[in-house]
C-alpha cells in the first residue's frame, strides 16, 4: 500500500511534512506494522492446559504458604 503524496507549488517543507504525516496516520499503515511487529505465534492446546496446571499449582502452593505464615 503506497502512498504518494506531491510537494504543491511554493508550499513550505514543514505544511508538506504535516501534510504527509496525517495521510498516512489515516491510511493506518503506521498500526498495521505496529501490530504485527510483536506478532505471537497462538498456543496450542497442550500448551495452554500445561500452564494452566502450572498456575494452579503455584497459586495453590501460595495458599498453603500464607496459611503456614511464611508468605503475605
Amino acid at each position: 500500500m503506497a502512498i504518494e503524496v506531491k510537494r504543491k507549488q511554493k508550499e513550505a517543507l514543514n505544511v508538506f511534512l504535516r501534510r504527509f504525516s496525517e495521510r498516512v496516520k489515516r491510511s493506518g499503515i503506521i498500526n498495521d506494522f505496529k501490530k504485527s511487529k510483536f506478532y505471537l505465534k497462538p498456543k496450542s492446546k497442550n500448551l495452554k492446559r500445561k500452564s494452566a496446571l502450572e498456575r494452579k499449582k503455584k497459586s495453590e502452593k501460595m495458599k498453603f504458604l500464607k496459611k503456614v505464615g511464611k508468605a503475605k
